[in-house]
């Protein structure tokens, strides 16, 4: 798998994770930096994560 791929693989696992586990949503929107940080995603990625949840908590 190459590694835009499994970065995109990563991201919609997160997303999907916050869309099913209220805790898990509430933790990212309250600090993401720190939820990401558990991740190996870029800093592009995160970025991207952090706009969805906004933008869905809007």
């Amino acid at each position: 798998m190459e590694p835009k791929e499994k970065e995109a693989e990563i991201i919609s696992e997160i997303l999907l994770k916050a869309a099913s586990e209220p805790e898990f949503r509430n933790s990212l929107i309250r600090d993401p930096a720190a939820v990401l940080e558990m991740y190996n995603v870029s800093p592009q990625a995160k970025m991207v994560i952090k706009r969805t949840i906004i933008d869905l908590t809007q």
